[in-house]
């Protein structure tokens, strides 16, 4: 373009001409122009932006944590903060991550823009700028955008000194991640277990005293693996002897299964049990083995009860001897080495003598009946009854632990093993707590097709009699833990309500399939249950095959009769209990604590990772603004006039007069062609003229910046 096409340029701010025709006047005045400080320099929305965008990406901050750290705590199984369980509750965890983290970006957005700002005012105050930048630079302290722009808009990088290089770099990265900060807070979250806060709910008492608790309950199997809590000992190993030690189980009084498994927490009235049993290897005599008919296989003998050894404590005074009569499972196959063919019987014949236990839950005073004497006879050797005719007499020959071994009289081959085990049926309702730090498992016993049995695993393992002296947690058996024995209050039901009944479970116990099929066939056998595996279909009288299965599994795997006793009335009893739970109508308070599965934090990562950027970007925001109030004195943020009257002057009035009509790299390439400008690549700064305005211009004769 000619030169002679160019027109006059008018400056934009009014002409003072007075000032520039007195040079001296200006100069007069410039040293009395007071340093503005920096609240002075910044508009009303960068004031803002300091002072209330810290105090907010303080408060979001500090909700997250406390939200992540009531998380933790819940998860922990501590009792959470009211605050955290209604916000959980209102289904409000996701969305205060989503409100938190858009106020975060809000505020990083428009600080970073405020640094966007400084940095330029910095840049044209001390590094300088190429002049055909001049106008780009000048224009961010007004506008304000993404630091990313800097980059975006022209070559960034020469125009700066490493450190506030880096830091734009830093502000650049982290200003681009916090787009992602919702996301980043949300990879904390999971689906997570927390106990909530006390309630109060009402339970139903076992105060009935009518037979509903008899039942065939040997007949059927259970309808589930119900959890329950536990206070137990250690089991013990003794010569001659098993004893799984103080076994105190509470059943939970709630039908639902979400609601047992969901428990944490309970103080209240609940039916607490001994299920402590105690197996020895007896004395026996007068033994004599009836195999007439192979589908009534029966042992009959007596138990001297004079100079017995602990465990067996049974009084003598009334009566000498304890008379049993037992039958036997039904010998079908030929075998020497046979497992799985067991009978639980009871003599009956109990009038005149009292079964003692160490330290009952309940005393036999005034219930004699509490304590019981259960006879376990596994056979040995079915090939040994098989074998035997008549009534022929049998002996004692040995003693294996808590066992005594039996030979068959005539052969004098091992054909059986007897233990006398015994434990206290009474039940007690008391006023005790319990609790969980993890839901708890009701296992299913399902139908293995390979083995045609069930799998007992799950279930032995809730019961503890997986192995011998099981040591696993109550956490990990899936039950609750029962609080010690001396915060145990007895419950008073109140005065308009039946009173509770400490025997509801004997008859649910004792009434064995046996006791009915003895008068049938005019024998006189002792109440009692076969547990057989051999073709259990055939044999009258035979438990369903899920008890058989959970009494042989444990015997097998434990070698312990006293611990396969334990787990097969634990299962008798649940099944009484649960079944008369829905007929009972006696509520009462008691405190709960149940958990509840939600999306919540699970751990720190993503929100230390968040809590970092925002740490990041609040200590360059700090950085460029000290920065800024050291370096910068000119540049007023904000301030659109000002960021226009700077770039004018006599360098840059010709291009003015020409890039009203062009692009940047067009008025880039007039420039040079015309060169209308020398050293375009050489950097201005911002400096005062002697004439007082303030434009872009070269540092002459070693003239310093005024910064």
């Amino acid at each position: 373009m000619a030169s002679s096409g160019r027109r006059e340029y008018i400056p934009l701010e009014a002409l003072n001409t007075n000032a520039e025709d007195n040079h001296e006047e200006a100069e007069e005045e410039q040293p009395h122009r007071k340093r503005r400080n920096l609240w002075h320099r910044i508009d009303t929305t960068s004031v803002l932006t300091v002072f209330l965008g810290f105090p907010l990406l303080l408060l979001a901050v500090t909700l997250l944590a406390l939200f992540w750290h009531g998380s933790m705590k819940a998860i922990d199984g501590a009792e959470p903060e009211i605050y955290w369980v209604r916000v959980v509750n209102a289904g409000w965890a996701t969305r205060l991550v989503t409100v938190c983290t858009a106020s975060i970006r809000t505020v990083v957005a428009f600080q970073a823009g405020l640094v966007t700002a400084m940095v330029a005012g910095i840049v044209l105050e001390t590094t300088g700028v190429p002049l055909l930048l001049g106008p780009f630079y000048s224009m961010l302290r007004a506008v304000k955008v993404a630091p990313s722009n800097l980059w975006t808009a022209t070559n960034f990088q020469p125009h700066l000194s490493r450190f506030i290089y880096a830091l734009v770099l830093i502000e650049v990265l982290v200003t681009a991640a916090s787009q992602f900060l919702s996301t980043i807070l949300l990879s904390d979250f999971a689906n997570g277990t927390f106990t909530q806060r006390s309630n109060s709910t009402n339970v139903n008492v076992l105060n009935t005293t009518d037979n509903g608790l008899a039942g065939g309950w040997w007949y059927m199997p259970p309808a589930a693996s119900w959890t329950f809590a536990e206070l137990s000992g250690s089991f013990e190993d003794r010569s001659g002897f098993h004893d799984t030690g103080h076994t105190f189980r509470a059943f939970l009084p709630f039908e639902e299964e979400a609601q047992r498994t969901k428990l944490h927490r309970l103080r209240g009235p609940v039916p607490v049990m001994d299920h402590r049993v105690v197996c020895a290897s007896p004395p026996l005599i007068n033994l004599s083995l009836d195999a007439t008919l192979e589908s009534y296989v029966h042992l009959s003998g007596q138990i001297p009860t004079e100079n017995l050894t602990y465990p067996l404590l049974i009084d003598p005074d009334s009566q000498p001897y304890i008379n049993f009569t037992c039958e036997l499972p039904t010998p079908n196959f030929w075998d020497n080495n046979t497992v799985g063919e067991t009978s639980l019987c009871i003599p009956k014949s109990r009038l005149n003598w009292t079964v003692l236990i160490e330290d009952p839950l309940i005393q036999p005073d005034g219930f004699p009946e509490a304590s019981t004497l259960f006879i376990v006879l596994d056979v040995v050797s079915t090939a040994a009854i098989i074998g035997t005719l008549g009534t022929p007499a049998v002996q004692t020959i040995r003693t294996d632990g808590p066992w005594t071994i039996v030979n068959n009289g005539s052969a004098h081959i091992e054909t059986l093993r007897i233990s006398a085990c015994l434990t206290n049926l009474a039940m007690q309702t008391f006023t005790v707590g319990m609790n969980s730090t993890s839901d708890n498992l009701e296992p299913k016993t399902a139908w293995d097709q390979y083995t045609q049995s069930y799998n007992t695993e799950p279930s032995r393992l809730q019961l503890g009699v997986s192995s011998p002296g099981n040591t696993s947690s109550a956490n990990h058996r899936g039950i609750l833990t029962l609080d010690p024995r001396s915060q145990w209050e007895i419950f008073h039901p109140p005065a308009d309500t039946l009173g509770v009944d400490p025997t509801p479970f004997f008859k649910a116990i004792l009434i064995f399939p046996t006791f009915l099929n003895s008068y049938l066939l005019n024998y006189t056998y002792d109440p009692g249950v076969i547990l057989s595996r051999k073709d259990p279909g055939i044999i009258f009288g035979n438990a369903h095959p899920s008890h058989v299965d959970l009494f042989q599994d444990t015997l097998i795997t434990t070698a312990s009769p006293a611990l396969a006793v334990q787990a097969l009335l634990t299962r008798i009893y649940q099944m009484a209990y649960y079944d008369q739970l829905v007929q009972l109508n006696s509520p009462v308070a008691a405190v709960t604590m149940f958990s509840l599965t939600a999306a919540i934090p699970v751990q720190w990562t993503g929100f230390v990772l968040g809590t970092v950027l925002i740490v990041i970007h609040s200590i360059t925001v700090v950085v460029v603004l000290v920065r800024f109030v050291r370096s910068a004195e000119i540049s007023f943020i904000g301030s659109y006039w000002q960021t226009v009257a700077q770039v004018v002057s006599k360098e840059t009035r010709p291009i003015l007069e020409e890039a009203d009509r062009m692009d940047d790299g067009a008025v880039k390439g007039w420039a040079k062609r015309e060169e209308v400008v020398e050293s375009l690549g050489v950097r201005r700064v911002l400096r005062r003229r002697p004439g007082g305005r303030v434009t872009l211009g070269l540092v002459e004769n070693g003239e310093e910046n005024l910064i």
